[in-house]
C-alpha cells in the first residue's frame, strides 16, 4: 500500500476521532473508539480487501501509540464476500448490534452505495469508503456521513484525459497532428 494512502487513511481516522469527540460532553471520560469494518476477504477480489485491511492495521498501530483523546482505535471485521445484501446486512449489525463509531470499506461500489444510503445516512454514522471507485459514491448520492480516501472513476478518467492530450501522447490518438 502506498504511503500516502496509508497517511490519508490514518488522517481520515484522527478527523473521524476528533470530530465524535466534538460531540461528547466535555465530562465524558476517554473511550476507545470502535470502527467497523466491511469488506471482501473471500474471494477473487479479497487480495484488494485484504490489502486495505494490512493499510488500516498499519495506520491504527501508529495511531494507537499515542492513542486518540485518552483512547485507541480498535475496529472488527465483516466480510461481505463482495455481495451487495452481505455487506448491506453486516454494516446494519457491526452498527445496531456492535455500536461501532465509525463503519469502514468496502472495495465493492455496489455495497459501498448501498450502506451508504441505508446505514451510514439513515443511522447518521461516518462511513470512510477506501476503495470503491463509483462518483456517486460521494458525488450524487453523497451526504454529510459518506468519505471516500481514493479517486472516483470520474477523477481518473479525467486526468487520463489531460495526460493523454499532452505531447508526446497526442501524435499517436491524432492522426496527422504533429
Amino acid at each position: 500500500m502506498k504511503k500516502g494512502r496509508f497517511l490519508s487513511l490514518g488522517l481520515l481516522l484522527i478527523f473521524a476521532g476528533c470530530a465524535l469527540a466534538a460531540l461528547l460532553p466535555a465530562t465524558v471520560e476517554a473511550r476507545d473508539i470502535k470502527v467497523g469494518i466491511v469488506d471482501t476477504y473471500s474471494g477473487p477480489a479479497a487480495v484488494f480487501g485484504n490489502d486495505a485491511l494490512n493499510g488500516f492495521k498499519l495506520a491504527v498501530d501508529e495511531i494507537n501509540k499515542q492513542g486518540v483523546l485518552g483512547g485507541k482505535i480498535v475496529f472488527t471485521t465483516r466480510d461481505e464476500q463482495f455481495k451487495v445484501d452481505i455487506g448491506l446486512n453486516m454494516a446494519k449489525e457491526l452498527v445496531l448490534k456492535e455500536n461501532v463509531d465509525v463503519l469502514v470499506g468496502t472495495i465493492n461500489s455496489g455495497a459501498s452505495m448501498a450502506i451508504s444510503e441505508a446505514v451510514a445516512k439513515k443511522e447518521k454514522v461516518p462511513f470512510i469508503v477506501w476503495t470503491a471507485k463509483s462518483e456517486n459514491i460521494t458525488g450524487k448520492a453523497g451526504h454529510r456521513y459518506v468519505f471516500s480516501t481514493a479517486e472516483n472513476t470520474a477523477m481518473a478518467g479525467k486526468s487520463a484525459a489531460v495526460a493523454f492530450a499532452q505531447k508526446p501522447y497526442k501524435k499517436f490518438w491524432i492522426a496527422g497532428d504533429d
